[in-house]
């Protein structure tokens, strides 16, 4: 998925599976990107309200929740 396609999550609600096996819901509030190395790093709060962020290459798995 390339940077726009990343982009697009922010403001919806999610669920998040990680390479780590660790599961996470909440609501994406930031989609920031770098070029050296290419990065994109997902910020979500919680369904706990707590601010969580992953690089893109620890999600395995990204849905959005209605």
């Amino acid at each position: 998925m390339d940077d726009n396609g990343w982009n697009s999550w922010e403001g919806k609600k999610v669920f998040i599976e990680t390479r780590s096996n660790r599961q996470f819901s909440g609501i994406v509030t930031k989609v920031n990107s770098s070029d050296n190395p290419p990065l994109v790093w997902i910020t979500i709060i919680d369904k706990f309200g707590n601010q969580v962020s992953f690089v893109h290459s620890e999600i395995i798995l990204i849905k959005e929740e209605k």
